[in-house]
């Protein structure tokens, strides 16, 4: 957003974490990626999300273990990266909606296929040879931007 206005604002850390949110969904790195149509991956995410054709661009494992979140996600992704800074939502309410989609998600979270981790934070017997989200995220948190 810098880049485009030339000043930072509050807003400014809601666009960057709604980039953070396109890069852990899709798994792809926004300075490198280029559509067919010759977008960028944050408009090329928004058109697809506005066409309701999210798979074409969300990660499989992602659109797996996470199932029916990774929609509320991703329209709080799209919310997040909206070219006019007014129009952002603030970091609190994004916060209470991820916290909603959580709180939605339930227990249910406990059943996750592929999830090496059991319900008390041990590990379980059955191992997978790919990393669940949990895993991923705390593990690319180690690493600096």
């Amino acid at each position: 957003m810098y880049f485009y206005t030339g000043r930072l604002t509050e807003k400014s850390d809601v666009y960057s974490f709604g980039v953070l949110l396109l890069e852990l969904l899709t798994r792809k790195k926004p300075f490198s990626y280029i559509s067919s149509e010759d977008e960028g991956l944050v408009s090329h995410f928004s058109t697809l999300f506005t066409q309701g054709n999210l798979p074409a661009i969300l990660d499989p494992q992602v659109m797996e273990e996470g199932g029916s979140e990774m929609e509320e996600v991703a329209a709080i992704a799209v919310m997040c990266i909206t070219l006019r800074g007014e129009d952002r939502p603030s970091m609190k309410k994004v916060e209470i909606k991820l916290e909603g989609t959580q709180a939605s998600r339930g227990h249910e979270g406990d059943n996750v296929r592929n999830c090496p981790w059991t319900a008390d934070g041990g590990r379980s017997e059955v191992l997978s040879r790919q990393y669940s989200m949990e895993e991923e995220f705390a593990s690319s948190s180690r690493y600096p931007r």
